[in-house]
């Protein structure tokens, strides 16, 4: 096993159905790099938080075995159907069997569709609407869209009386509505009154053709595969078919568990056969191997994947200790609304002890980040004796909100985790890799005096994270080193063990807080990403270290690295920048990527150094352009000179008129922040090759301070093949130079742009 770069971006993949909205975002290619680098073939891995494929799969597919736990079984049948191959040819047979099966004397699809049967708003023919739009205010649709057979596609237009009849003729409060309390709390059970709560989200209509679907799919005999696929259709109608969804809203998701007052509501055997469709669109992926048992798995008496239904505090019921050599961590966030709907959602596919086990969280109402940390911390001190000697356990979450890192920093180490190595990008998120070591007991500290030492501690690490980095760095990312230095320091696991009338989660963030209030630091504006403010050092006219920036640091290492091997694997090449770059020095991926671009070329599998930028071929190209400046120079009636940073001087009477810097990096910031005062109006120009100006043009959103130099008109950029261009002009003079330098832009793009010419 080979110790690897605490980060490996991979990339991140959009949860596919079931739950789609409710899953979070998951770096896909990422975890095969961990389970490459820090266990070894047929070792055991464990996805503590399963809320999807992309870890258990990368882990298989690495020769390797998996086990995802997790309390939800929701989020396990979305795992399942990723490890299985959804476009199975049996589904078209099972949805026309489930379809053709008789509800009272006609067949189920026939019945489901006629309760939304709607005269088309723009013709009057019959047809079926998809949904109705309804005011709670007045408790009537008045507006709809119908799929008219006469107009051949869905009309929207006002309700009629019709309309509103045929919504009332379901009874409010019928048997499919005692049957839906009945399969989330039964009579008696302690979150009945909350189960009624959720009941009451769907409208009697929906909710009478959600329980004969749900009635008719459990009765139904087919093949696990199949019946799961149906099952994750089914779960999508739970969550469109609900009053949740506002009218006339592009949300992705309800934000409550409260009906807006106007709202949605959807055509429920429609919204099962448009979900089936997209599983089986999307179900082009290769299956993965699935163990007998979870036992067997462990055991090692077979490979593959196993999922158990159990809490993450649950583990050593299901796992033995010493035989995880890996635990992968994708921490679930506080979602109420998502909870409380999968302790109904899973009580309603399924009667099994699995989903009675989820019924708790129908009464939980406060799911906050001090809640948060304790349950996590609960869950990764059951983790740890799993664990076999030196393995550890990774953290990996794409989510921006600032307090998931913080409540996962503070839980791993109040659990006795030490960090060993982390890295942030903000095109996937967090890297953090933790080792279990024995927990030494907490010193004696008071609130005031814990407070200011976590202040101090978060201070000096901004201004040092600074300092490593030489430029300016989004808030995130420096929240992120001061989230990393007080759990290396121990001082989180300090704030979490000692006990004290403030919460531990809102005393780091207070002093993560603080410490950017009272260092020496101050906010240049928005980065490229958006809200997140970009930070510098407010002394850093006075600092005299030179300015080689951590830009430019990661594009000499691409160069290299580019130069070394005669062809990379994109990821491999990627994977290997980042091994040179750890913790706060982590550069984004964007800037990765576009150094790759800038000095790569070829398809993703053989990326080789663009034959221009070889060594030996540069220096003479340089050569020749700088010998071309000097004639250009002379036949425009300047006295040339050469020598120096400034390659090539343009003199008139003694005094500096242009100033050229030829260049075959894209590293400006020595150039543009270092730039001496010069008598008169000398123009500074740095003259760049073609393939570098996307990689200048990152730079220059990243850093604020150069994009301010180029914006002042204090530089300007020639691309090479410009100042070929100007040399083959037979009309060149003085006045012409002025006026064409700029007409060549750095980089060509539509809208606002830096002015780079």
């Amino acid at each position: 096993m080979s110790r690897q770069s605490p980060f490996i971006p991979g990339r991140l993949v959009a949860p596919r159905r079931p739950l789609a909205h409710y899953r979070p975002l998951q770096p896909a290619g990422a975890v095969a790099g961990y389970v490459r680098s820090l266990t070894a073939p047929r070792d055991l891995v464990v996805d503590v938080f399963c809320q999807g494929p992309h870890f258990l799969r990368d882990t298989v597919e690495s020769d390797r075995r998996a086990i995802g736990l997790s309390i939800n079984p929701l989020l396990l049948l979305s795992a399942r159907l990723g490890l299985s191959d959804t476009a199975s040819s049996a589904l078209p047979s099972a949805l026309t069997r489930l379809a053709n099966g008789y509800k009272g004397d006609r067949p189920l699809h026939s019945h489901l569709n006629s309760l939304y049967r709607s005269a088309c708003p723009i013709c009057g023919s019959a047809g079926v609407a998809d949904w109705f739009a309804w005011d709670r205010s007045l408790d009537r649709p008045f507006e709809k869209a119908v799929r008219c057979p006469r107009c051949e596609q869905p009309q929207a237009g006002p309700t009629d009386r019709d309309d509103e009849t045929l919504a009332r003729s379901v009874t409010p409060r019928g048997l499919a509505y005692y049957y839906a309390l009945d399969r989330a709390a039964p009579l008696g059970h302690p979150a009945r009154d909350r189960a009624a709560e959720l009941v009451d989200c769907y409208t009697p209509r929906n909710l009478s053709a959600l329980m004969d679907l749900t009635r008719r799919l459990e009765g139904l005999s087919v093949p696990d595969d199949v019946k799961a696929a149906l099952a994750a259709a089914l779960l999508d109608c739970y969550d469109r078919g609900s009053s949740l969804y506002p009218y006339d809203e592009d949300r992705s998701r309800p934000r409550a568990l409260r009906i807006p007052v106007r709202y949605y509501e959807r055509n429920v055997w429609i919204l099962f056969e448009n979900g089936l469709a997209h599983l089986r669109t999307e179900g082009c992926h290769s299956a993965v191997a699935e163990a007998e048992t979870v036992l067997s798995l462990v055991r090692g008496e077979s490979h593959g994947y196993a999922l158990a239904a159990r809490a993450a505090r649950d583990i050593r019921q299901v796992i033995p200790e010493a035989t995880v050599a890996l635990a992968l961590v994708d921490p679930p966030r506080p979602d109420g609304v998502f909870w409380a709907l999968s302790a109904l959602w899973a009580n309603w596919l399924s009667s099994s002890p699995e989903a009675h086990a989820m019924r708790p969280l129908l009464q939980r109402r406060r799911f906050d980040w001090d809640w948060h940390w304790r349950a996590l911390r609960d869950a990764l001190v059951q983790v740890a004796p799993c664990l076999t000697g030196g393995a550890s356990l990774v953290t990996l979450f794409a989510s921006r909100d600032r307090r998931l890192l913080e409540s996962v920093c503070l839980a791993a180490a109040a659990a006795g985790y030490r960090l060993v190595g982390w890295g942030y990008a903000p095109e996937v998120g967090y890297r953090l890799v933790w080792n279990w070591k024995e927990p030494e007991p907490p010193r004696p500290i008071s609130i005031d005096d814990l407070g200011s030492e976590l202040l101090g501690e978060a201070k000096r690490t901004i201004v040092e994270d600074l300092s490593a980095r030489n430029e300016p760095t989004p808030a995130s990312l420096l929240h992120a080193g001061a989230c990393a230095s007080l759990a290396e320091t121990g001082f989180l696991r300090l704030a979490a063990t000692v006990e004290h009338g403030q919460s531990a989660g809102t005393l780091t963030a207070e002093a993560i807080s603080a410490g950017f209030d009272t260092a020496p630091v101050s906010s240049l504006g928005e980065g490229p990403e958006d809200n997140d403010q970009v930070w510098w050092l407010t002394d850093h006219l006075e600092r005299p270290e030179a300015l080689r920036t951590l830009a430019d640091r990661v594009e000499a290492v691409v160069r290299s690295l580019l130069s070394e091997h005669h062809a990379w694997n994109h990821d491999e090449l990627i994977d290997a920048v980042y091994n040179q770059f750890r913790g706060v020095l982590t550069p984004d991926l964007t800037l990765v990527q576009t150094c790759i671009e800038s000095y790569g070329t070829g398809a993703d599998t053989e990326i080789q150094l663009r034959p221009e930028d070889y060594l030996e071929r540069r220096r003479l190209e340089i050569g020749r352009l700088r010998d071309d400046l000097v004639r250009m120079g002379q036949e425009l009636g300047y006295d040339p000179m050469i020598g120096g940073e400034r390659d090539v001087r343009w003199l008139d009477e003694g005094r500096e008129r242009y100033i050229f810097v030829i260049s075959a990096s894209a590293a400006v910031a020595h150039h543009l922040l270092d730039t001496p005062p010069t008598a008169g109006e000398a123009r500074f120009c740095l003259v760049v090759p073609g393939g570098r100006a996307g990689l200048i043009d990152c730079k220059l959103r990243r850093d604020p301070r150069l994009a301010a130099v180029v914006n002042a008109g204090k530089w300007q950029f020639i691309k090479f093949r410009h100042l070929r261009g100007l040399l083959e002009r037979d009309d060149l003079d003085r006045y012409a130079l002025n006026t064409v330098l700029g007409l060549d832009p750095i980089v060509d793009q539509e809208g606002g742009q830096i002015p780079l010419f």
